[in-house]
C-alpha cells in the first residue's frame, strides 16, 4: 500500500529517522580516530545530537533497550562535546582573531594554544578509549539490533500525523517560557484594547550601554547558554517533523539556527576571556587588542539577540507556530521524506560507511518512495499554475 500522510505511522517515521542518524553517526567513528580533521568530529556529534532528538521526540511509542535510549546518547555526546569545545576554542583564536592582532600578541597568544594542545591532548585520549570502549560498542550494538527489528508501545500504531501535535508542542512550550527570553527585557503594563496589549507586555531593553551589556552577559550567561541549548533541541525537533509540514517551518528552523549562532558568540567571547585570563597573567593589559576584538564580537552579537528576542516575544509570533504545529499536512498534501539527506556523508567513506546493519528501513522506504512518486506525479500536474512559488530551503548544515 503507498505510503501517505494519513498512514505512516508514527513507529514508522521513528524507525527511520533512528536508522539514518544512527547511520551517520557510526560512519564518524574511524575518521574522528585518526583525528585528521575536526569536521569529523563535529559530524559524529551532529548525529548524535539528531539521533538523541529522534529518541525524545517518539519516545512514547518507542520500546528501546537501556543501552541506547536518551540518557546514554546524552552521555555519549557529552564526552564528545568537550573535545568538540577545545576545537571551536582553537579555530576561533586562529583564524577569526589571530590574523588581527599585532606582533607583541601573538606570543602570548602561542602560550594559550599551547596550553590548549595540551588539554586537547588529554581529551582525545578519553574520546579514543570511550570509542573504542564498551559503552559505546553497547550503544551501537543495541540500536542496530533495533533498527533491525523494531519494537513499540501502542502508540506507535497511530498515524504520524495524528500523533505530531501532542508530541512536538511541549518541547516548543518549553522554550517559550524558558527565563532566557528575559535577559536585557523588562515587563511593561499595557491597557487592554491598546495596540500593545496584543505582544506580551515584556519589552527589550534597546539603550543599555556596553557596560551594562557586559554586566549582564556575565551574570546571565548560564541563563542565556541554557536557552541556546534548548533552541537547539526545538531546531532539531521541527527539521525532524517537517515534511508533515510542508513549508510551514522553515522559516522558524532558519530563524532559530541564527539565533542559536548568536548565543553561541556571546557565549564563546566570554569563554575565549576567561580561557585567556587563566592562562596569561594580567592577559587583558598584555592583549588589549584581542580583548577588544572579542568585546566588539560580544557588542555586537548582543545587538542581534535582541532582534531575535523582539521577534519571539511578540505574542502572535509564538502563537503563528503554535497554530501551525497543531496542523500537520496543511499546506499541502505530501508524503514525508522518511530519509534524513542533509546529513553529511563521510568523505572518504561515502560508498562504504559503518552501517552494520542501520539500513533494515530500506524496503519500508521503497514502498514510501513508490508512494512519494506517485503523489509526485499528482503534485506537479497540480502545482503547474504555482510554478512561480518558492521552493523549500531548509539549512542543510549545523553549528557546533
Amino acid at each position: 500500500m503507498a505510503a501517505t500522510p494519513q498512514n505512516i505511522t508514527l513507529g514508522e517515521l521513528a524507525q527511520a529517522a533512528i536508522a539514518d542518524y544512527l547511520k551517520h553517526t557510526v560512519a564518524y567513528k574511524k575518521l574522528v580516530l585518526t583525528d585528521a580533521d575536526p569536521e569529523n568530529l563535529h559530524q559524529m556529534r551532529v548525529g548524535l545530537r539528531r539521533l538523541r532528538t529522534a529518541v525524545q521526540v517518539f519516545d512514547a511509542g518507542l520500546d528501546l533497550p537501556k543501552a541506547g535510549r536518551e540518557p546514554r546518547i546524552a552521555a555519549l555526546g557529552l564526552k564528545l562535546g568537550r573535545l568538540r569545545d577545545l576545537d571551536v576554542t582553537r579555530l576561533s583564536l586562529c583564524d577569526r582573531y589571530a590574523p588581527d592582532l599585532p606582533a607583541e600578541e601573538h606570543q602570548y597568544l602561542g602560550v594559550v594554544l599551547l596550553h590548549l594542545a595540551k588539554q586537547r591532548h588529554k581529551t582525545f585520549k578519553r574520546v579514543k578509549q570511550l570509542l573504542k570502549g564498551d559503552r559505546y560498542g553497547k550503544f551501537k550494538q543495541a540500536l542496530t539490533t533495533w533498527v533491525e527489528k523494531p519494537t513499540y508501545k501502542a502508540i506507535a500504531a497511530l498515524p504520524a500525523e495524528q500523533a505530531m501535535p501532542d508530541l512536538v508542542l511541549p518541547l516548543v512550550s518549553q522554550l517559550w517560557l524558558h527565563p532566557g527570553w528575559l535577559v536585557g527585557a523588562k515587563a511593561v503594563n499595557t491597557k487592554a484594547g491598546s495596540a500593545k496589549a496584543a505582544h506580551s507586555g515584556i519589552q527589550v531593553h534597546s539603550r543599555l550601554s556596553q557596560a551594562a551589556v557586559d554586566t549582564l552577559i556575565s551574570d546571565q550567561g548560564a541563563v542565556l547558554h541554557s536557552l541556546r541549548k534548548q533552541v537547539k533541541r526545538v531546531r532539531y525537533q521541527l527539521r525532524l517533523v517537517a515534511d508533515l509540514y510542508p513549508r510551514a517551518l522553515e522559516d522558524d528552523i532558519q530563524r532559530l539556527s541564527d539565533l542559536q549562532d548568536t548565543l553561541g558568540d556571546l557565549q564563546d567571547s566570554t569563554v575565549l576571556e576567561d580561557f585567556i585570563a587563566a592562562v596569561v597573567p594580567d592577559a587583558k593589559a598584555q592583549m588589549p587588542t584581542l580583548f577588544a576584538l572579542l568585546a566588539d564580537s560580544r557588542h555586537r552579537a548582543w545587538k542581534q539577540w535582541q532582534s531575535h528576542q523582539q521577534h519571539y516575544l511578540d505574542a502572535s509570533q509564538r502563537q503563528r507556530l503554535r497554530l501551525a504545529l497543531l496542523h500537520p499536512g496543511d499546506s499541502a498534501a505530501q508524503t514525508p521524506n522518511l530519509k534524513t539527506p542533509d546529513l553529511k556523508a563521510p568523505a572518504a567513506e561515502k560508498t562504504a560507511p559503518e552501517t552494520n546493519g542501520a539500513t533494515a528501513s530500506q524496503s519500508r522506504r521503497r514502498a514510501a518512495a513508490k508512494g512519494k512518486a506517485a503523489g509526485d506525479q499528482t503534485s506537479r500536474r497540480k502545482s503547474k499554475s504555482k510554478s512561480k512559488s518558492k521552493p523549500s530551503a531548509a539549512r542543510s548544515a549545523d553549528q557546533p
